[in-house]
């Protein structure tokens, strides 16, 4: 396994979060990730590359609390010890929330899985395999769930289907 350097990681994660901001039409001219664009503007996402073999979830987690910033994602590339492909979104989503609910210091906050090999489609738009690595966004559950009741004030919805709005809990 070809280990990529960190800039060309890095680079590869900037354009993935670049598309997530530009405006689609099946999102009412609203990007994928409304709220993407302004903490990347106001520099209040961390940015960090976790590889388990040398460090625990916990210290890229006291790196990121550190920081002082807002968001954090983890760029999970594989390894020699790992093959994200492999592994389950939604185990390892489950894992890292209790794992941060289980710390004082984290309970908090809340991961949002984003994994390339998952199909996953809203509004008809495949909104992950774009994903150059496995994905670990951590964000305050109080900011996402700010942030998910002032979608819902929006027509950014709307062209979700009824399976698709049940995945996202909308109303």
């Amino acid at each position: 396994m070809i280990k990529e350097d960190k800039s060309t990681i890095i680079d590869k994660v900037a354009q993935y979060l670049h598309s997530l901001t530009i405006p689609k039409q099946q999102f009412n001219n609203m990007p994928i990730c409304p709220y993407l664009d302004k903490e990347l503007n106001n520099e209040q996402l961390y940015l960090d590359i976790w590889y388990p073999h040398n460090s625990s979830f916990m210290d890229i987690m006291e790196s990121f609390l550190l920081s002082s910033k807002n968001s954090a994602l983890i760029v999970c590339p594989n390894t020699h010890t790992i093959d994200y492909s492999e592994v389950s979104r939604k185990t390892i989503q489950k894992q890292i929330n209790d794992l941060l609910r289980k710390n004082p210091q984290t309970d908090y906050l809340k991961s949002l899985v984003i994994s390339p090999y998952e199909p996953w489609e809203l509004a008809g738009v495949k909104t992950r395999s774009e994903a150059p690595y496995f994905l670990i966004n951590v964000v305050s559950t109080e900011q996402i769930g700010k942030a998910h009741k002032q979608l819902q004030k929006t027509k950014y919805f709307d062209n979700y289907s009824d399976d698709d709005k049940r995945k996202m809990n909308v109303k």
